[in-house]
């Protein structure tokens, strides 16, 4: 089953199969909820309706990564001690004590989500709009040490403005930065430094698509 059907977006899907697909995936969504309201209705419902009518997913691996996928899988060409590396620069940056030794050039929060990622790391083609990441400042060190009393930097999409994107709105265009919390509310599982430059793509993807979509 997970072979074929444990599928996530982006979806191809030939024509022929949408009308037969999108009804099945329709009539199992209230069902899947009402069985367990704490599941995502209808991510699961997409499975299992592709499951029952046989629609066999050829699942790309590498083409999308989130909180529910560790990322990289592998250290190839240094790319953990990339990861490690623009994560320690993001969340030293967001929290105003960047450490001088490192690059200022690499990662400015005027750039896209592109800026986030040291080379030879570059970023996953689709990222997973997870319900929440987060990261607890003072970054941990990699002895794990961390401050008695730090502070939660964090990306949730239900605290972002529906109208994030409204030109006309002065304070809709002001950068986006991520939101803070004297306590965690959530902490998503997986990889630390991930989930730092899951929050820096996210908020620097969004500040972009303003900035640029607003220039006129």
């Amino acid at each position: 089953m997970n072979q074929y059907y444990s599928a996530g977006p982006p979806y191809i899907i030939h024509i022929q199969d949408v009308l037969q697909f999108s009804k099945r995936w329709l009539e199992l969504v209230p069902p899947t909820y009402d069985e367990y309201p704490l599941l995502y209705a209808e991510m699961f419902a997409y499975s299992m309706a592709a499951a029952d009518l046989g629609l066999k997913h050829n699942l790309i691996k590498g083409l999308f990564m989130g909180c529910m996928i560790p990322w990289p899988r592998a250290d190839r060409e240094g790319e953990m001690e990339a990861l490690k590396t623009s994560a320690k620069i993001y969340a030293s940056t967001v929290v105003g004590t960047r450490n001088a030794s490192l690059d200022g050039s690499v990662g400015r929060s005027e750039e896209g989500p592109n800026s986030c990622f040291l080379p030879p790391l570059t970023p996953p083609p689709f990222l997973h709009y997870c319900a929440f990441y987060s990261f607890a400042a003072p970054y941990p060190q990699e002895n794990g040490n961390r401050n008695d009393s730090p502070t939660y930097h964090f990306f949730a999409k239900r605290r972002v403005d529906d109208d994030i994107v409204d030109c006309g709105d002065n304070t809709t265009t002001k950068p986006l930065e991520p939101f803070i919390a004297s306590k965690p509310e959530k902490i998503e599982g997986g990889q630390k430094d991930w989930n730092v430059l899951a929050i820096c793509a996210a908020v620097r993807a969004i500040n972009y698509a303003k900035r640029n979509g607003c220039k006129a």
